[in-house]
C-alpha cells in the first residue's frame, strides 16, 4: 500500500453511471471519487438523486446512439411501426431528453414495446436518412450499430430503450470547484455539483462543463497552493493504511457474498426504484433494500486468491461499499424530495414544488 500526500486534492473522475445496470457511461464511471469524497466524512455530495437517461441507448448494451438522430430526422416507432412522439405536438422527437424517455417507457407499459430476448425495447428509424447522410454524418452511429447489434441502419432499425446517462449531482463545491467543507478538496467535471446543469444537463452542455470548470478549477487550485502550507501527519497516514489493510484482511476472511453479486444486485435495485420514474413506495423499498446490500458487504470474500500485481476482484470489492453507499445517497435523496423536478419524476408528487424544495439536497455519511 502507498499513501499520496498532497496540499490540495481535485476529483476529475467523471459520473457514478455504473451504479445503475444499463447506462451509456464507461465501465470506469463508479463514482470513486464521488465515494471517497464521501468517506472523508466531512465532505458533502449535492443532489445526487438528479440522474439523467437518455432515451436511445442501443438495446441491451446500452451504447450511446448520438441526439443527432433524432436531430436529422430519424423517428421513434412502437411495436407496429407508429410515430408514438406525436404525442408531445411541438417538439415531437426532439423534445427534452428527459420527457423523450418517459413517453418511450410509457409506450412500453402500454403494451407496444418490441419483445426480445433481452426484454422490450422501442426502434430508432434512420433509414429514411438515405445511406450517404448515415454514412458521412453517422458514421459512428453506422458503426456501433454493425459492431454491436450487427445491424445495417441504413437498411434497419435500431432497437434502443433509455439508459442512465449523466450525473448531475456530485461533490458539492462553490464557484472555484473547492468543497466547501474540506479545505483543499477540488473537483470538476460530472464528478462535481457546482450548479453548471440544475437538475437536467441539457444536451453539449457536458462539454462545455469539463471545458470550463477545466480551466477554472485548474487555475484556482495553482492558486489555492501558491504560499498554502500544511501539516502532515504520519500518524493520520499510518491510521489510513491499516483501515486499507483492515479491509483487505476482511476480504480474504469473508465468508459472505463476492463482490460481483453485491454489484449487480445494487445495480438491479437502482434499475427497478430509482429509475425514470419513481415514486415513494418503490423508492423505500429502493433504500431499504440497498441498507441491506451495505450490511451484507461487511463481510464480503473474494473468489480468487490474493497474488503480487493487478488483482481486479480486489479492486472492485474495495470499491463495491463505496458504491452502495452512493446509491443509497441517490435513492434516499430521491425519496426525500416529494417533487418532480427535471430529470427527476415522482409518479406521486408530478408538479414542481418551488415553494418546499427550490433547494438543494445535501448528503453527508459520518
Amino acid at each position: 500500500l502507498y499513501a499520496y500526500v498532497a496540499k490540495a486534492t481535485a476529483i476529475a473522475t467523471g459520473g457514478a453511471g455504473k451504479l445503475f445496470r444499463v447506462t451509456t457511461n464507461a465501465q470506469i464511471c463508479e463514482g470513486t471519487g464521488h465515494a471517497l469524497a464521501l468517506e472523508s466524512g466531512v465532505a458533502g455530495l449535492g443532489n445526487m438523486e438528479a440522474v439523467q437517461f437518455h432515451p436511445t441507448g442501443i438495446f441491451p448494451a446500452g451504447i450511446l446512439v448520438t441526439e443527432g438522430c433524432r436531430g436529422d430526422g430519424g423517428l421513434l416507432r412502437d411495436v407496429d411501426g407508429h410515430r408514438f412522439m406525436s404525442v408531445e405536438p411541438e417538439k415531437k422527437e426532439l423534445a427534452s431528453r428527459d420527457v423523450v424517455s418517459r413517453r418511450m417507457e410509457e409506450r412500453i407499459a402500454q403494451g407496444k414495446g418490441v419483445k426480445g430476448r433481452f426484454g422490450e425495447h422501442i426502434w430508432l428509424d434512420i433509414t429514411l436518412l438515405g445511406e450517404h447522410h448515415i454514412k458521412h454524418n453517422l458514421r459512428e452511429v453506422y458503426e456501433i450499430c454493425h459492431y454491436f447489434l450487427g445491424v445495417d441502419p441504413t437498411k434497419e432499425w435500431i432497437p434502443v430503450r433509455p439508459a442512465q446517462h449523466y450525473t448531475m449531482g456530485g461533490v458539492r463545491t462553490n464557484y472555484t470547484g473547492e468543497s466547501r467543507q474540506l479545505k483543499g478538496l477540488f473537483a470538476a467535471g460530472e464528478a462535481s455539483c457546482w450548479d453548471m446543469h440544475g437538475f437536467n444537463r441539457l444536451g453539449g452542455n457536458s462539454l462545455a462543463e469539463t471545458i470550463v470548470s477545466g480551466h477554472v478549477v485548474g487555475k484556482k487550485v495553482v492558486e489555492f497552493l501558491q504560499g498554502y502550507e500544511t501539516k502532515f501527519s504520519t500518524q493520520a497516514m499510518k491510521d489510513a493504511e491499516l483501515k486499507v489493510q483492515d479491509r483487505i484482511n476482511s476480504l480474504i476472511h469473508g465468508t459472505g457474498d463476492d463482490c460481483y453479486t453485491l454489484r449487480n444486485a445494487m445495480q438491479d435495485i437502482m434499475m427497478e426504484d430509482v429509475g425514470i420514474f419513481r415514486n415513494g413506495k418503490d423508492l423505500q423499498d429502493g433504500v431499504n433494500r440497498l441498507q441491506e446490500l451495505l450490511e451484507r458487504s461487511k463481510n464480503m470474500r473474494l473468489m480468487g486468491n490474493i497474488t503480487k500485481g493487478a488483482n481486479a476482484e480486489l479492486a472492485q470489492a474495495l470499491r463495491i461499499p463505496g458504491e452502495i453507499r452512493l446509491a443509497l445517497c441517490t435513492a434516499y435523496g430521491a425519496l426525500q424530495r416529494t417533487e418532480s423536478r427535471g430529470a427527476h419524476t415522482r409518479e406521486d408528487y408530478p408538479a414542481r414544488n418551488d415553494k418546499d424544495w427550490l433547494v438543494r439536497t445535501l448528503a453527508y455519511w459520518p
